[in-house]
């Protein structure tokens, strides 16, 4: 009788045994197969990259230009959202070098044409054209910016 019951159970055991087994093979190629969908680059439409980056560059058509320290003249950023200025690496505009620029110094905001730039209380304040502002202040192409001791020009 003991051997009828051995048998048996041979007979359940090899089924579940491939059973298993397909299993696992079933799940390593789920796997493998998803890494590879993931890994492959995305398919581009070029009609939609061409109307991006048509629409990027009308927009980015001001920048920051740095005007002085002659160390960092010539170095130019982009006005096409926020920009903040300030010491801080968080900046968008870092001023490390610059020790009258507050942490977190100014934000330039660009709103369709229109570009303007508002001191977060610094001590040193933020000058245009020889002015210090108050306030939101629009900037224009051509107008000089001064933040601490770094002078910007917006420039096309």
């Amino acid at each position: 009788m003991d051997l009828v019951v051995a048998a048996n159970y041979q007979g359940w055991i090899r089924p579940i045994q491939v059973f298993i087994l397909a299993f696992v093979f079933l799940f390593f190629f789920r796997v493998i197969r998803a890494i590879m969908v993931e890994s492959r680059p995305p398919i581009r439409d070029k009609r939609q990259e061409r109307s991006t980056a048509s629409a990027a560059a009308k927009k980015t058509w001001l920048y920051l230009t740095v005007l002085e320290p002659e160390d960092a003249a010539g170095e130019r950023f982009p006005l096409s959202g926020a920009l903040t200025v300030g010491r801080s690496s968080t900046c968008d505009v870092n001023l490390a070098y610059d020790q009258f620029a507050s942490t977190k110094h100014a934000t330039f905001s660009r709103n369709g044409d229109t570009v303007t730039v508002e001191d977060h209380g610094s001590t040193n304040g933020v000058w245009i054209d020889g002015e210090r502002i108050d306030g939101p202040t629009r900037v224009k192409k051509g107008d000089r910016v001064q933040i601490g001791e770094t002078i910007f020009e917006v420039t096309k």
